[in-house]
């Protein structure tokens, strides 16, 4: 199991080890700057020092009273502050120092103190004074000033001067000041920094934590306990959201996100609730595209053998019937006969008007689209129908909604279904009746409907899913060529063909067909040459 690290802790760590960093730098920083002021401050104490010294010294010689003048020297060199203080004449002799072993002593011109003059491009300078820091053989810091010991003009002038006026430069004047106190002060400035630095530390570590607990730990907790229930399964719970900041737009994220979820789960809930029924649903779609595969595929195979029958059967009919009229108009056929001859010219006659609606059935015609009103066209059906004598008892009910768009198929195609549609529901009504004749739109504005509602006998709920395959009939004289044929002449246009019906309350046929929206090309009708025209 992975150690647990809690955010405060690796914020406060982060933090704290910045601040360290910074102090260490500052730290380093005020050390250099306190020591170089430190520094110029004994430089000015050294060359306060050296004014003294040398205002004591021309004094002096001017009473030429050289004691006086070591007087004073070694009581300035008593103080703890001052190291070593010595006089140094032209010749770099030195003539007077608080350690008395190094009277009399000769320094080289490549000693510090002798250098500033040697080197200088300008001996004669007035200002020839020095600083530099000394490390001594027991590791002491001191501070070694120089200065020079200028001939006054007051000096030349006496009867006593032993220099001549053009020596510029008298001697030197060479103060060691000890730095013990420097480092002294360095290292308590140095310790009353670290405990300063710690206390700012605990106070701005402290200050972190109360402020990451309050505005980051808390807001935080609050997620990791949501993400809890909602891995759990809990999606009704929501985070309180107490802030405007980055962490509370992340709790409304979170809420929106668990709302989210809690809808998905809602709705794959009803969807496996419903899934039974949809799937009992697709299985019926699946069995009506089958079953419209199987029809088809019936329809295809049954057409090429009905052709072919035809035909054949054509032919000797065509014989038989012309050869029945010839012998019909025969004066010379016994009257007796003629009844006879007739009946077999109507039955070849019948028999000629099948193998044709053969042959309609198995030449599939090209569909010549036209867009055209649904509502004239039944309108012109209407109009035919009127004058058929299957129609006198019926009563027409016209129900057209207005404004509808127009359709494409093949007009003289789509007539030649009404008709047969409005043919059999007369046959279905020989008393009579009411024909409703109704038009709208689909639910999915896709097709303009037009619905002819009998009240006829209706049809069996046995044979519903068998009348529209060919040869099918529940009349005693038909053929069940009819319905197939406009069944075919519908889905050649693009459009469907429905029916429903109920035992004694009648049979509607609903005929759907596509609306013409501009994106199906027009196919205009050629010419029929059948005639050898």
């Amino acid at each position: 199991m992975k150690m647990r690290i809690s955010l405060i802790a690796k914020f406060t760590f982060s933090t704290s080890l910045i601040l360290l960093v910074f102090m260490l730098l500052l730290d380093n920083i005020n050390n250099k700057n306190f020591r170089k002021v430190m520094i110029g401050y004994a430089v000015s104490n050294a060359e306060e020092v050296a004014n003294i010294i040398n205002q004591s010294a021309y004094d002096a010689m001017m009473r030429n009273d050289k004691n006086s003048l070591y007087h004073i020297i070694g009581k300035i060199a008593e103080s703890e502050d001052i190291a070593h203080i010595r006089l140094i004449d032209q010749k770099g002799q030195v003539v007077f120092s608080n350690l008395n072993a190094e009277i009399g002593s000769v320094i080289g011109k490549h000693a510090d103190e002798c250098i500033m003059c040697h080197n200088s491009e300008s001996p004669d300078v007035p200002k020839l004074n020095s600083s530099r820091i000394i490390t001594t053989k027991s590791g002491k810091e001191v501070l070694g000033f120089t200065k020079a010991i200028h001939n006054q003009p007051a000096c030349i002038a006496a009867s006593c001067h032993f220099h001549g006026k053009h020596d510029t430069v008298l001697g030197l004047l060479d103060i060691s000041i000890s730095l013990e106190m420097l480092r002294k002060k360095s290292r308590e400035y140095r310790l009353d920094f670290f405990v300063l630095t710690c206390l700012l530390l605990l106070m701005i570590g402290t200050l972190v934590i109360v402020q990451t607990y309050f505005l980051v730990d808390i807001p935080v907790q609050r997620l990791v306990r949501q993400s809890t229930l909602v891995a759990a399964g809990d999606l009704e719970s929501r985070v309180p959201v107490s802030s405007r900041d980055e962490l509370g737009e992340l709790s409304e994220a979170f809420n929106l996100m668990t709302n989210n979820l809690g809808n998905a789960r809602k709705e794959l809930e009803e969807w496996g609730a419903s899934l039974e029924l949809k799937v009992e649903e697709r299985t019926r779609e699946v069995k009506i595209i089958e079953n419209q595969l199987f029809r088809s595929e019936k329809l295809a195979s049954l057409g090429q053998l009905v052709a072919g029958i035809a035909h054949e059967i054509n032919n000797p009919l065509t014989g038989i019937l012309l050869f029945a009229s010839i012998v019909s108009s025969d004066k010379r056929l016994d009257p007796a006969l003629i009844a006879d001859i007739d009946r077999i010219i109507s039955e070849t006659s019948r028999c000629a008007d099948i193998v044709k609606r053969l042959l309609e059935f198995s030449r599939e015609s090209v569909a010549h689209k036209e867009s055209f009103s649904l509502n004239k066209k039944m309108e012109e059906v209407i109009a035919l129908m009127y004058q058929h004598p299957n129609f006198q008892n019926i009563n027409f009910i016209k129900v057209c909604a207005p404004y509808l768009p127009d359709v494409i198929a093949d007009p003289a195609q789509i007539q030649q279904v009404l008709v047969n549609l409005f043919i059999n529901a007369s046959q279905a009504m020989p008393e009579g009746g009411d024909l409703k004749l109704s038009t709208r739109m689909s639910p999915d504005g896709g097709y303009v409907c037009i619905e002819i509602k009998d009240t006829g006998h209706g049809i069996p709920e046995e044979n519903l899913n068998r009348i529209f395959d060919p040869f099918f009939t529940t009349k005693t004289d038909g053929t069940g060529l009819g319905l197939s044929i406009s069944y075919g002449i519908v889905e050649n246009n693009g459009g469907k063909l429905e029916v429903k019906s109920r035992v004694d309350e009648g049979t509607a046929f609903t005929l759907m067909l596509p609306v013409d929206d501009g994106t199906m090309p027009l196919t205009p009708r050629l010419p029929d040459n059948s005639n050898g025209k």
